[in-house]
């Protein structure tokens, strides 16, 4: 069995450039952590100091990648998200923009006392923060009717049949992730993954290289994709991924 070390990820990883300032991720401080178990790798990012987008892509390119190394089956790389947010132009130099606290002087330069808007979300603690999909949600569950499965998912639910799987179809690359729902409905997530290296004539070239998600719901009683959708032209490559790392037979679609 081919195994891998730890030194082998460092040194997989300082290969890999800022497209900014074309020095090594791992020098930039970027990567914070590595830890390998097997033939399985958990790479954990520092914290975002500006958009979260750079260091998601930067993310899927690490995973990209080190799936290329010699005895590694398996690659995850931790995004963290914290609530304090460093508010720079996006260079590592650049000093945070201050905002003065409502209220806090007036038009003669004098102090004068806080007036708050808890109608417009801000009160003595400051502005609310807005929605987002790490929010906390005020209820457990949709009581509503009709009941919708989809909304009574959770990833981090260990009731709840997961799994997940690596294909390989031509060039690219797809992670395969699915939950169950008791009703037998199975909610299904797939992202493609392929190098830029070589893009064709007259396009530019992706550092990151280009990455495609696409979603679908198989449901088991009727051996049918009932849903499907996403950004891709062709959705079929989608359809075999799934397949065959869920472990379907092709009889069961003929029954």
């Amino acid at each position: 069995m081919i195994t891998c070390s730890e030194q082998s990820v460092w040194d997989c990883l300082k290969e890999m450039k800022d497209p900014a300032s074309q020095q090594d991720v791992v020098s930039l401080g970027v990567v914070e952590d590595v830890a390998l178990a097997e033939e399985r790798v958990t790479v954990r990012l520092s914290l975002p100091k500006g958009d979260t987008y750079a260091h998601e892509a930067l993310a899927t390119a690490i995973r990209h990648k080190l799936a290329t190394l010699d005895g590694i089956d398996r690659v995850r790389v931790i995004v963290p998200r914290g609530d304090g947010r460093d508010l720079s132009a996006g260079q590592p130099n650049s000093e945070a923009i201050h905002l003065p606290v409502l209220g806090e002087v007036g038009e003669d330069d004098l102090p004068r006392p806080p007036v708050w808007a808890p109608e417009a979300g801000y009160g003595e603690g400051g502005p609310e923060e807005l929605a987002s999909p790490d929010s906390p949600v005020t209820h457990d569950r949709y009581e509503g009717w009709p009941p919708v499965f989809q909304w009574e998912m959770d990833p981090g639910d260990p009731a709840l049949e997961s799994g997940d799987g690596q294909v390989r179809l031509g060039s690219w690359d797809y992670d395969v992730w699915w939950q169950t729902h008791p009703a037998g409905i199975v909610y299904v997530s797939i992202q493609a993954m392929q190098d830029d290296s070589e893009p064709a004539d007259g396009e530019r070239r992706h550092p990151m290289g280009r990455n495609v998600v696409v979603n679908l719901v198989w449901d088991q009683r009727r051996l049918a994709v009932i849903a499907i959708y996403g950004t891709t032209r062709d959705f079929r490559p989608f359809i075999e991924a799934f397949r065959s790392a869920y472990g379907l037979q092709e009889q069961e679609n003929n029954q």
